[in-house]
Order: C-alpha cells, then sequence, then structure tokens
C-alpha cells in the first residue's frame, strides 16, 4: 500500500488482491484500510475521491478484478458547514450578498433545509441582533451549486423579491466566476453560444432519461443558448485560471460550456472526464468555480451595488501551490 500527500490532503494506493475481487468497490475499500467503515467508503466513492486505473469511480457497486489499481483521496470533512459573520460581504435593506463557502446547499432537499443558507443566514442575524421580527423574511433569488463558493444574492423581505428576481431573469445582473479548467485554450478570450442540458450530479456521465436525444432532436431549434465569455487570466503547465461571464443563466453554464470547449473544471465528476492520468486532477478537493462578483441594482433605489467575493481557502490554496510549483505540480 502506497500513501502519498497534494494539497496536504493524504492519498492511498492499493491493488485489488484475491482476497477482495469481486467485492463491491465500497467494500474493497473499507476491507484494505481496515479502519475506514463501508458507509464512509461510499462516501468518498459519491464525492468522486476513488479511482480504479486513473479513472473515476462515482458507482459503490463497482466490481474491481484482480490487480486492479485503486487509489482514493481522504479529504477532510467538515461535519457541518456553518455561515460565519465574515461571510455577510453586504448587508441592505433590500438584500443581502454572501460569500457561500463551498459545500453549503442553497435550496434543502428530500425535505432537509436546516443546512442549507436561508436558516443558517437567519440564525446569524437573530445572533447578532440584525433580525428584525415581522420585517425580514429571507428569499432566494438565485442559486450556486453545493460545491460552487461564491456570492450569492438573497433577499431581505418578501416586497424586494420580485424585484431582484426580475434581474436575474432579465439579464441585468452582471456576474463574474473564477475557474480553474483543464488544459490550455488557444486563445486568450473567447466565447461559447450553445444549448445547455444540466446533468444530475448523482448520475456521473451519463444523461437523465427525459434529457437524453430520444425525441427532442426537432427541438433542439427552438431551445434558448447559453453564452458565456472566458478571458485567460493565468497559464499552469496543466490547466488555466479563467474569468468567466455568463450572459444568461441556464443550469451548470459555465461547467458545460467549458466541458464542450475540451476544457472542464477541474475536479467536476458530473463534466468532466473518468479519466484522470495525472495526480492533479484527481487531487482537486470540488469543482474549482467561484462566484467572485456581481453587480446588481439595489431594489430600495441605493443605485447600482458591486458585490465582490474572496476566494474560498481550498481554492486559493490550490492556486498558490500551482504558482509555487509546489508538490510536482
Amino acid at each position: 500500500m502506497q500513501k502519498h500527500e497534494m494539497f496536504g490532503v493524504r492519498s492511498v494506493r492499493f491493488r485489488v488482491d484475491r482476497q477482495t475481487q469481486g467485492l463491491r468497490l465500497s467494500r474493497c475499500v473499507s476491507e484494505k484500510l481496515g479502519d475506514l467503515s463501508v458507509r464512509a467508503a461510499k462516501d468518498l466513492i459519491d464525492r468522486g475521491w476513488v479511482f480504479v486505473n486513473n479513472n473515476r469511480v462515482t458507482k459503490a457497486s463497482f466490481v474491481a478484478h484482480e490487480g486492479a489499481s485503486i487509489e482514493l483521496y481522504l479529504h477532510p470533512r467538515n461535519k457541518r458547514i456553518r455561515l460565519l459573520q465574515e461571510d455577510i460581504l453586504w448587508e441592505g435593506e433590500g438584500l443581502i450578498g454572501l460569500n457561500k463557502p463551498p459545500g453549503l446547499l442553497t435550496y434543502g432537499t428530500h425535505g432537509v433545509t436546516e443546512d442549507t443558507v436561508l436558516p443558517q443566514l437567519e440564525g446569524l442575524l437573530k445572533e447578532t441582533g440584525q433580525w428584525t421580527p415581522g420585517k425580514d423574511s429571507l428569499q432566494l433569488v438565485h442559486r450556486l451549486d453545493r460545491d460552487t463558493s461564491g456570492v450569492l444574492v438573497v433577499a431581505r423581505n418578501e416586497r424586494n423579491a420580485p424585484a431582484l428576481e426580475r434581474q436575474f431573469r432579465k439579464q441585468k445582473v452582471e456576474k463574474r466566476y473564477l475557474v480553474l479548467a483543464r488544459g490550455r485554450p488557444r486563445k486568450e478570450r473567447f466565447r461559447q453560444v450553445s444549448l445547455v442540458r444540466a446533468k444530475r450530479p448523482t448520475s456521473g456521465l451519463k444523461e437523465p432519461r427525459s434529457q437524453r436525444k430520444s425525441g427532442r432532436e426537432g427541438k433542439e431549434s427552438q431551445e434558448p443558448k447559453g453564452v458565456t465569455e472566458f478571458e485567460v487570466l493565468q497559464t499552469f503547465p496543466k490547466c488555466t485560471l479563467l474569468e468567466a461571464r455568463p450572459f444568461t443563466g441556464r443550469t451548470h453554464q459555465i461547467r458545460v460550456h467549458l466541458a464542450q470547449l475540451g476544457h472542464p473544471v477541474l475536479g467536476d465528476i458530473v463534466y468532466g472526464p473518468e479519466e484522470c492520468a495525472e495526480r492533479l486532477f484527481r487531487a482537486i478537493p470540488r469543482q474549482m468555480l467561484h462566484a467572485s462578483f456581481i453587480g446588481i441594482d439595489d431594489p430600495d433605489g441605493q443605485g447600482r451595488l458591486h458585490i465582490e467575493a474572496p476566494l474560498s481557502p481550498d481554492m486559493r490554496h490550490v492556486l498558490n501551490c500551482l504558482e509555487q510549483k509546489d508538490e510536482g505540480l
């Protein structure tokens, strides 16, 4: 069994032997490590942190044959991701601008809402005495993916929510993202205009049945296309730091457009390729996408607001390692 470290994260590599061949991947990993439960192993697989012969595998039921090389990355995970006072970038009468940490859900799923943005923000405002009962009623007006960090705008009350939603819907909001993408684009500035179809994170590289080609070809010309402009900010031997400016608001738009261009977001287990020959691509903790800026009109007439969010520590650490050419990068 071999052990390595990259970005401060420990990785373990071993080969499937006769005793573990034929087992589900989650059980195989659990038995080889000894101190890792099957459930914990499945969680690593679901997060995209387990590789078989340098290919990312996101199904715990996968069966590896004898001699296959398995590598897993033991990224530390907080039990609960919490909003902090310093995550509030702007607070006004009409809206609040947050720097959403990666891993925090914008919307609840399956009825679970406790560890999502609105309950945490409400609790934080109450703790600091900035909550007015009967007046404040937080409303989401757009979203960020769970593993995307950065600026998230929340309406302070129901009265201001429609005006903010209208700005997003009519493309009056200026949005900028920082993204680390595979490879090096040929142009310093480029634009992608194409259809964007989101995939479900739990389905790996397969599209949901409702979005597959059957019966939809005739409708493609009628579907609105997504528009994103990209600019190269910094290049590295194996990846590039880009600024992305989406002019439309399709789900997963930046991730889909970069995948279409052959430069998927580092750490994207849905739109990135399964093959991860470079250790750099295997060690990335999550999709390297950060909403760095939003320009939006204050619904209470305070003019144009420019809200900027500093990079989250994990993405900053990856960039620092790349800039310093650390750890064999």
